[in-house]
């Protein structure tokens, strides 16, 4: 365990390494429904902080998703976000001995961000910096899943619009709002048995500035946890 453990810290403070930003990616909610009345559950920790991932198949090719993420550090380079959203999807096997299923879920997102930093040098003078945003989002995402006896593997790409309704810089007095989109492709594992099982997700961001001040953004995302199904 202690290996596993150190490389996850490792790969965190990499991936967590910026002065300040904007946008953190949450985990991509990724159910897998089969069928009907199928209830997806899980928890993870990872660049986005803690996790927290629900979902419903109430028809036999449609379910509902909903998420949250939440996260705090403290120190040199102080970070917080709260993101939530919800979803809503289609799914459906494509071939006929059910060996891959699409689903598609489109949903929208409500998040806050706040960071910081203070740059201490050899000099006597050190800089402080910070950037906080407030934004709503609206994505559509593809997902395509194979199932095994024991292991579960997804591959799923998250579209996004990305709509600030607040930004703040040390860079520049009040800043024009920007707008993006974002592109997220992802590789989701599940090991386990039928009902608990273990997870990750690694994945990238690519974010494209539409219009106003450009922000910054985390560029990989890792995620590590538990699902349950029934």
């Amino acid at each position: 365990m202690k290996p596993i453990l150190f490389i996850t810290s490792a790969l965190l403070a990499v991936i967590l390494y910026s002065c300040t930003t904007a946008y953190i990616p949450p985990e991509l909610n990724t159910p897998g429904f089969h069928d009907a009345n199928e209830f997806r559950g899980g928890i993870s920790y990872g660049n986005s902080g803690t996790n927290l991932q629900l979902g419903y198949s109430f028809h036999k090719h449609i379910g509902v998703t909903f998420d949250a993420a939440y996260l705090r550090t403290f120190g040199s380079e102080p970070r917080l976000q709260r993101n939530w959203g919800m979803g809503l999807g289609y799914f459906t096997p494509l071939h006929k001995d059910k060996s891959v299923y699409l689903e598609v879920f489109s949903g929208f997102h409500i998040s806050e961000t706040r960071s910081a930093y203070r740059d201490d040098g050899f000099e006597p003078v050190f800089e402080n910096g910070y950037e906080n945003s407030q934004y709503n989002s609206f994505y559509i995402q593809p997902d395509l899943s194979f199932p095994f006896t024991n292991v579960d593997l997804i591959f799923s790409a998250r579209i996004s619009y990305f709509n600030f309704t607040k930004y703040e810089t040390h860079k520049l007095q009040q800043p024009e709002l920007p707008k993006a989109f974002g592109f997220e492709p992802a590789f989701t594992v599940r090991v386990g048995g039928e009902n608990l099982k273990f997870k990750s997700q690694i994945g990238t961001s690519f974010m494209g500035l539409l219009s106003g001040h450009e922000f910054n953004s985390t560029y990989m995302f890792i995620h590590f946890g538990f699902d349950v199904s029934f």
